[in-house]
């Protein structure tokens, strides 16, 4: 009997040592699996630490820690996703510092209730976020290649989904608006210089001295948000330039910049629907802009955009009431 025991229990050690060698030389998967586990606990880890940084404001740590996280793990999606958010919270933050005040929905809001435009065109509706503002009777019209319409409208509006210079082409905005000429116009579509600058070319066909344009995205804080190409997801482009374009190449008009939040709103009057400068020079102008260097203008960027005070009072100084329709 104590034989039979014997060999048994040989029988069970032999069966958990070859167990244990398999576990340690044959059973790769459960390996990978618990240093997967362990690999992604760690990055789960850094990432909670610098999102918590980030939601505190410190945009210097979460950079850091979410820079060792990537130098960890270099294809970590979390943290590419992370660090994009971060520079964003940290052009945001900019933009809020520079431009105390009315933002610039506020302003748009504030175009339309003090002028009581007749006439409304806008470029780059997008969701009709700015485009609520006007009000009857204003006559509307709304230009955008991707509409996404979510906010109501108040306003008498025709909507076209097409790129605007297309628009211009298969259209006579006074039979469109039944109007003479638009008395203001939002211009907020590409952003690049030389299409904002054809838009507001095409609006000059129809306007005259009273019209106002508004132009978006046209004083920039940071400067790789303000480059041509987009590599930064709080981005304006280089829209910028068309207001240096105008002051060089239209000094007939008047031209003022509003610092809003979140990059600026240039105000243009005294247009001219029989002006040829800007259509006869237009190559000649794009190839000069196109030159621009925004490092070049810092720190006296406000001096190239003639600034007023973000005041309601401080523009309507600027902005004489004839202006309307």
């Amino acid at each position: 009997m104590s034989g039979e025991m014997k060999d048994l229990s040989g029988g069970k050690e032999l069966s958990i040592l070859s167990n244990l060698l398999k576990d340690i030389f044959f059973d790769k998967s459960r390996h990978e699996t618990l240093l997967q586990n362990a690999v992604q606990g760690s990055l789960a880890q850094l990432i909670e630490l610098s999102s918590a940084k980030l939601n505190a404001g410190d945009f210097i740590g979460a950079e850091k820690i979410c820079a060792d996280a990537l130098a960890l793990f270099p294809e970590a999606a979390e943290a590419c996703h992370l660090l994009t958010e971060i520079e964003y919270a940290k052009c945001i933050a900019a933009a809020q510092q520079r431009f105390p005040g009315p933002i610039y929905l506020d302003w748009l809001k504030w175009f339309h209730a003090t002028l009581k435009p007749a006439s409304y065109l806008e470029i780059g509706v997008e969701s009709g976020q700015s485009l609520q503002f006007a009000r009857s009777p204003t006559r509307a019209v709304g230009i955008d290649p991707a509409l996404h319409i979510i906010h109501p409208q108040e306003a008498w509006v025709k909507l076209y989904q097409q790129p605007s210079d297309e628009f211009f082409a298969t259209h006579d905005l006074q039979q469109v608006l039944d109007a003479k000429t638009v008395s203001m116009a939002f211009i907020d579509g590409l952003h690049t210089f030389d299409q904002a600058l054809k838009d507001f070319m095409n609006v000059e066909r129809y306007s005259d001295s009273g019209t106002v344009v508004l132009f978006h995205d046209i004083f920039p804080v940071i400067p790789k948000t303000a480059e041509r190409d987009r590599s930064t997801r709080f981005w304006i482009g280089d829209t910028w330039k068309v207001m240096l374009i105008l002051m060089k190449f239209r000094p007939d008009l008047k031209i003022f910049t509003i610092p809003t939040y979140p990059s600026g709103l240039g105000v243009v009057t005294g247009l001219s629907a029989e002006s040829t400068t800007l259509l006869r020079d237009f190559e000649l102008i794009c190839s000069q802009a196109t030159e621009f260097d925004l490092n070049t203008f810092p720190p006296r960027i406000d001096d190239h955009l003639n600034l007023v005070e973000n005041d309601f009072e401080a523009v309507s100084r600027q902005i004489s009431l004839t202006t309307r329709h």
